[in-house]
């Protein structure tokens, strides 16, 4: 796959057993606070459980669902902070994600955004990352059989 953003980053690539995703925690962990954690992968290759154990791994204690058709959920981190978890997957243009408010929930500061299907939103994100210096980290999930591979692209 290629970067989502046009824009110079860093990146690691991990292999990781089906269900083993302490490694790729680890590694998410290491790359430092994000503000945008952006996930890209076909259908079923681990979007959804990499956000349930990125959201546990935050303090989040209540039941993560995949906000498919509410488009955003969200939660409060121990600190107070708000963490907004993006389903687009249901979003078929961008105008879409102006009518649902998206655009002002991305700006609200200070917050955290995990993003799944972020490809039709990409203009606002590169936005951010250019405009405004936000700390994006993509994350590309291919699944390979038994295993997964995540290429982590951090943008700066």
């Amino acid at each position: 796959m290629l970067p989502l953003l046009e824009h110079s980053f860093s990146e690691e690539t991990i292999h990781a057993q089906i269900g083993e995703l302490s490694q790729v925690l680890l590694c998410i962990e290491a790359m430092g606070a994000q503000e945008f954690y952006v996930l890209r992968g076909e259908v079923g290759a681990g979007k959804t459980t990499l956000s349930q154990q990125l959201l546990a791994s935050r303090g989040i204690a209540d039941a993560v669902m995949s906000p498919t058709f509410s488009l955003v959920n969200s939660y409060t981190l121990p600190n107070g902070t708000k963490l907004y978890h993006h389903d687009w997957y249901r979003i078929n243009e961008a105008g879409e994600l102006f009518d649902a408010g998206i655009e002002e929930i991305l700006n609200e500061f200070p917050s955290v955004h995990l993003i799944e299907w972020p490809e039709i939103g990409d203009f606002l994100l590169r936005d951010l990352l250019v405009n405004f210096n936000a700390k994006v980290l993509e994350i590309q999930i291919e699944h390979q059989d038994n295993q997964r591979k995540y290429r982590l692209l951090q943008y700066h």
